[in-house]
């Protein structure tokens, strides 16, 4: 037995390293699990195909980070993005005013916190905030209407920027900078006027939404730049009266009402791109290219953007392992790579996505919904690779098998070709401790990307081919 166990593995060394001799299947693995007394090895490569697909600006985006501005691509075109907001009333919030002398009112402001954004530094924008006056409900997804929420002629305030100017302060090397806009005295009176009359209005956030219901904050001109809004908080600043230690005048004291917006309230991103019409994005409705003619290049870009949809032949992939080894083949290997169009992609002003999420497109809906994870079969996360800007999906055997069994069992024949999504997200990692005693970085959290990113894919024939190995024991 264990002469044939090392002939066996000397079989699939041998194939192996024929493989990787072969410039088309230098990414071939070495996954082969011997089951018999004889055993068949083989190898080949098929060709994969891609078109670029929009998400026609809906994803789902459930998140307390604000993106705010407009930003002209050379390449990808316009992207526009504002929010809306209600606000987290702490339990019992109140008005000081401790001798009953009635408070001043002095300033309200709107105040929305970076540390990121796309775009130039010394382009002026404008910045608007309306009042929700509909209740908001909780519709994470970017294609939301803010019209729909706002009386669009109640303007609390504005302002007007360049991120250049926008002051900031430095903690732990890192830059804050807030925009802070004064918004309408008369608001500031309002919340303090009922508060006197009804304090139970400010004793928690439901209670206080039946009263204030949010904010829509937008720009109203400029296209330089979209800022990543990580804190997003409303101050009513005031002052109150109180007889000095001598008790012979009155001084005065300075307070702030504060209501910020925090992940137990909704936030809502809205988002529209205008991306050029040369770019060839496949219409939805359609399966595939007219007359087959499939693009040399595909796009992805964020937020809510294009992402591309690569179609893998299940049927072919399976009848080349029966062709070269019998009825009963087993795919051990099926790697699969794509490279960035680095030339083309230096065009644009927006910088490249980190983390993807390779999906079977009929896993997608209520994927983020649910906050899935990657299982491996139907969903894999890659990185990118800066050192060749690649994005490698490695082995997708488990896929292949797992597919081409579920189909068999139906009685499909032939089997369907299976359409697998690239869609770049951001991902939270949490460092553990594996079996072996190594520190690892394990994805415990999944997002649609909100950042503006983008990336353009090589999808010539030439680039879009899958390295099987196959086995028959």
């Amino acid at each position: 037995m264990k002469i044939k166990t090392l002939l066996i593995l000397a079989i699939t060394l041998s194939t192996i390293t024929f493989v990787a001799c072969d410039d088309d299947l230098t990414s071939l693995g070495s996954s082969i699990q011997p089951g018999g007394d004889d055993i068949f090895v083989g190898s080949d490569t098929l060709n994969l195909t891609a078109v670029t697909r929009s998400f026609n600006d809906s994803v789902y985006a459930r998140t307390v980070y604000g993106l705010l501005g407009e930003y002209t691509d050379p390449v990808f075109g316009k992207i526009k993005s504002d929010y809306l907001c209600e606000f987290y009333c702490a339990e019992n919030s109140a008005f000081a005013d401790p001798n009953k002398m009635g408070i001043t009112i002095d300033s309200v402001r709107l105040n929305t916190e970076f540390t990121y954004f796309t775009g130039d530094t010394v382009s002026p924008m404008g910045l608007s905030v309306y009042e929700v006056t509909k209740s908001l409900k909780a519709f994470f997804f970017t294609s939301i209407d803010p019209e729909n929420y706002c009386d669009m002629q109640k303007l609390l305030g504005q302002s007007i920027f360049s991120i250049q100017d926008v002051p900031d302060t430095v903690i732990s090397s890192t830059r804050i900078r807030t925009i802070s806009t004064n918004l309408n005295l008369e608001l500031g009176k309002r919340f303090y006027e009922k508060w006197k009359t009804d304090s139970t209005t400010f004793k928690n956030s439901n209670a206080l939404k039946e009263f204030f219901k949010g904010v829509y904050v937008t720009t109203n001109f400029g296209s330089g730049s979209i800022i990543n809004v990580d804190y997003t908080e409303f101050d009513i600043h005031y002052t109150y009266q109180i007889k000095n230690a001598a008790n012979t005048a009155d001084s005065a004291v300075a307070c702030i009402f504060r209501l910020p917006v925090t992940p137990e309230v909704i936030q809502m991103n809205h988002v529209k791109n205008s991306p050029p019409t040369d770019m060839n994005i496949l219409d939805n409705k359609l399966e595939k290219p007219i007359n087959n003619e499939w693009p040399t290049k595909t796009y992805m870009s964020t937020p809510a953007g294009l992402y591309t949809e690569v179609t893998i032949p299940l049927d072919a992939i399976v009848n080349a392992a029966v062709a070269g080894a019998g009825k009963d083949a087993v795919i051990n290997a099926a790697n699969f790579k794509i490279l960035g169009n680095t030339e083309k992609e230096a065009e644009s002003g927006l910088s490249r996505p980190s983390d993807v999420l390779f999906i079977n497109k009929d896993s997608l809906p209520n994927f983020f919904f649910n906050r899935k994870l990657h299982d491996a079969q139907t969903s894999f996360v890659t990185t990118r690779s800066s050192t060749n800007n690649s994005y490698d999906f490695g082995n997708l055997a488990s896929v292949i098998n797992h597919y081409a069994k579920y189909y068999k069992e139906k009685g499909v024949s032939p089997l369907p070709d299976l359409k697998y999504l690239i869609i770049p997200v951001s991902a939270t990692y949490t460092q553990t401790t594996n079996s072996s005693g190594y520190t690892v970085n394990v994805i415990t959290d999944l997002y649609n990307q909100m950042f503006p990113t983008s990336a353009i894919l090589r999808t010539e024939p030439k680039d879009m081919k899958m390295s099987i190995i196959y086995s028959k024991y």
